[in-house]
């Protein structure tokens, strides 16, 4: 108690001094902070302390309500993988490698295709639980993998809209960096980047491109799979990748470079998975080379910029819409197409059964080029191409 009355009489003896310092000082001291005017050390010591503890839950974090929404349906990825025959005998090495996000009530869990790529068992972990899991399906080129723990005691997240996302909106990434000891970490940046086009080559030589959400907030091994969230709760992204060097031989140091997948992208990549078990990708039925003229537009000597057709299957989309070979496809919806990502972008744009319209250049007698002596002797024709899957 003694204590108390010490640090209380020091309090007051302070306010004293600062009301002496006011006066003698000329300061006005407004109704805001004084009351009255003859306002005692005690009412002075009241309003102090009053006025501390609404700054302090001001300062309240407002991260903590929703760490304590959405951790729970961040879970833990183990994976054991053929290592080796050692005496005859195979040899397992199990690891926590990863993060991953509840989906469902049902068990449906995301994570990363890297993840879980050559695992011989998988394992969810969440709180004291350890379910043996089962790899639904995944895609290596979007680096999606869907999992199913049957009997998994998680909520799943919500789920937000990525296309809703800005610039410096808050970014928080909740996942397992290094692995169990640093289970359920929460890290918190911004929104740095959208649409950033990722480059990586798959285990077959294709060279894949996934357009990715760019974020300051700490992503490390172990964050794969795992959730970045928005300031409500919701999960908008998949936490993928990083970059990161520390600026070795001369190189340039980067730091607070991480990505996630979309969770727009996540969410249909997803459901093509478990309902169809691959992805269901449009396709136009066509056999492309690009031109890499100097020139939008055909010359006497040069055909425009665009995508020279070599083939069209038969039954395809674009034979029923009635692109040829020879022709040059220079737009769709609209917009210029100078190289096939730009075409595979507007095709992902929409759904399965919506119609993109295509405008091709064509040149009738094109297919003998040496019979044709000026290239700009040629009409543009738009046709209704429907989006649909390829068998």
């Amino acid at each position: 108690m003694k204590e108390k009355h010490g640090k209380k009489g020091r309090i007051i003896a302070m306010a004293m001094a600062f009301v002496m310092v006011g006066v003698l000082g000329g300061i006005a001291l407004t109704a805001n902070f004084l009351p009255h005017t003859d306002a005692s050390a005690e009412d002075i010591v009241s309003l102090l302390e009053a006025t501390e503890a609404s700054t302090a839950e001001e300062l309240e974090s407002p991260f903590k309500a929703v760490y304590e929404q959405v951790s729970a349906s961040v879970v833990g990825i183990e994976v054991s993988t053929q290592m080796q025959i050692v005496n005859g005998r195979i040899e397992n090495n199990t690891a926590f490698v990863g993060s991953g996000v509840v989906i469902s009530d049902d068990g449906y869990v995301l994570t990363n295709h890297h993840v879980i790529e050559g695992a011989v068992n998988v394992y969810v972990i969440s709180g004291d639980q350890e379910i043996a899991a089962e790899v639904v399906e995944s895609d290596e080129a979007t680096d999606v993998a869907v999992l199913k723990a049957e009997g998994l005691d998680a909520p799943a997240a919500k789920i937000g809209d990525s296309n809703a996302l800005s610039v410096g909106d808050w970014a928080l990434v909740v996942g397992n960096p290094l692995g169990e000891e640093y289970a359920n970490t929460l890290t918190v940046g911004v929104i740095s980047g959208l649409n950033r086009e990722v480059s990586s080559r798959t285990s077959d030589g294709r060279q894949t491109t996934t357009t990715m959400i760019q974020t300051n907030a700490a992503i490390n091994s172990g964050n794969s799979g795992g959730g970045l969230f928005n300031i409500n709760g919701e999960l908008v992204g998949i936490t993928s990748m990083k970059l990161s060097n520390n600026g070795y031989l001369g190189t340039a140091a980067i730091e607070g470079i991480g990505f996630a997948i979309p969770v727009n992208t996540v969410a249909d990549v997803a459901s093509d998975l478990i309902t169809y078990g691959e992805v269901q990708t449009p396709r136009l039925g066509v056999t492309v080379q690009e031109i890499l003229s100097d020139y939008d537009e055909p010359t006497e000597d040069s055909l425009p910029r665009g995508l020279l057709v070599i083939n069209v299957e038969a039954d395809s989309p674009a034979s029923e819409a009635g692109i040829q070979p020879y022709d040059v496809i220079v737009r769709a919806d609209g917009e210029r197409i100078e190289s096939v990502d730009d075409l595979s972008s507007i095709l992902q744009s929409h759904e399965i059964g919506e119609f993109i319209e295509v405008t091709v250049y064509r040149i009738e007698g094109l297919r003998s080029s040496s019979a044709v002596l000026d290239y700009s002797q040629g009409e543009e024709i738009t046709m209704s191409v429907e989006v649909r899957v390829i068998d």
